[in-house]
């Protein structure tokens, strides 16, 4: 076996700053550095990670992301804990521990057998496998009906199949807003419930007509949410309902981690000659991000004659071709059922919306 390279967890124990120590003098490895952070960690390059049972950032999402890698893990734990951080990292899916005690050729023993025992990336799964279908819904800045067009795409979809919607807007949320949901639970509690306690998930949900709500977060200011633990929160929600509907808000580099849990992606702009230049432009910022995901677009409050619709979908065809276009009329309604925290249920913007909802029946195999 060639030299394996490692990365060693932040840890507060000695065990770290003794094996990195050992390794730059006697070799037998590379350490390749150090992570603070479950990004850091799966965005690194190295055979190995060494972590603490005790970890701010171990989670069973982490440890799934970095198998579906082919990336090994050792888990560390102190003996003067008794059995329980043995417990906690074996609850998280490692089986290669050490004891914090253990001395630096120890420690490689057991890497370099957790490198030769790394299961394939095919038969890695969580202990819910994913089976949902989720579908992306964002667009230019501006209010172009985002949250519009995702409410009312998740609300149809609930007539006929277990929905929820998230609101993965950490910018400007405002689906519980427009909902009138209460501020608790919202994202953040989602978030921690899936990476800590996922068969717990369902109690941040809100429930609202058929559907089920994940609001946004609270305070925006207060930080948003690692992608990875964004990325962990879809897939576990996609493992316990048939569509996930999320609300990305406006175009953004940031949701590019995100893509990768999607089966599509719809874009939303506004239907007149200015909106179909910027909803143009977003959808090649996201089609870059997006390879393999089925993009769409969708160009709402689109008012005039059936000429001008054609002409809008004639120019689409031109600006995007391949891409399915989705136009959707400007209805009254919607000012009436914002005020009052509704759903429409009636009248031109609940049929077009209806028929976009159709596109999305069908549930792909996991």
């Amino acid at each position: 076996m060639s030299q394996i390279t490692i990365v060693l967890a932040a840890s507060a124990r000695d065990w770290s700053d003794r094996l990195h120590r050992s390794v730059l003098d006697h070799g037998g490895a590379t350490v390749v550095g150090r992570v603070m952070s479950g990004d850091q960690a799966i965005d690194a390059a190295f055979d190995v990670l060494f972590i603490d049972d005790v970890c701010s950032f171990l989670t069973p999402h982490l440890i799934y992301e970095l198998r579906r890698s082919g990336k090994a893990i050792v888990g560390v734990f102190s003996p003067d804990d008794g059995s329980e951080g043995k417990r906690r990292l074996l609850e998280v899916g490692i089986s290669d521990v050490a004891e914090s005690e253990a001395s630096p050729t120890e420690f490689l023993n057991v890497a370099r057998t957790a490198v030769v025992g790394t299961p394939e990336v095919a038969q890695v799964e969580m202990s819910r496998p994913r089976s949902g279908m989720t579908i992306g819904v964002t667009g230019p800045p501006g209010g172009v009906g985002v949250t519009e067009i995702a409410i009312g795409l998740a609300q149809n979809l609930s007539q006929r199949h277990k929905v929820v919607l998230v609101d993965l807007n950490q910018t400007w949320p405002a689906v519980g807003q427009r909902l009138g949901l209460p501020v608790y639970p919202n994202l953040r509690t989602a978030a921690d419930l899936a990476l800590h306690e996922p068969d717990r998930i369902e109690e941040a949900m809100h429930s609202t007509g058929t559907m089920e709500v994940v609001a946004g977060l609270a305070n925006p200011a207060s930080g948003e949410l690692p992608p990875s633990d964004i990325a962990g929160l879809v897939t576990s929600l996609g493992a316990r309902r048939s569509h996930v509907v999320v609300d990305l808000g406006a175009v953004d580099r940031r949701s590019e981690v995100l893509y990768r849990r999607l089966e599509a992606l719809l874009v939303v702009g506004i239907g007149d000659p200015v909106g179909i230049t910027r909803v143009v432009r977003a959808l090649e910022m996201v089609t870059e991000s997006a390879n393999g995901v089925e993009v769409g677009v969708v160009l709402n409050r689109v008012s005039g004659s059936p000429r001008q619709r054609l002409e809008i979908e004639s120019q689409m065809a031109v600006l995007a071709p391949g891409v399915p276009v989705v136009l959707i009329n400007e209805d009254g309604r919607l000012n009436s059922a914002s005020w009052n925290g509704t759903t429409v249920s009636r009248g031109a913007f609940h049929r077009q919306v209806r028929r976009l909802a159709s596109l999305f029946d069908g549930v792909p195999a996991s």
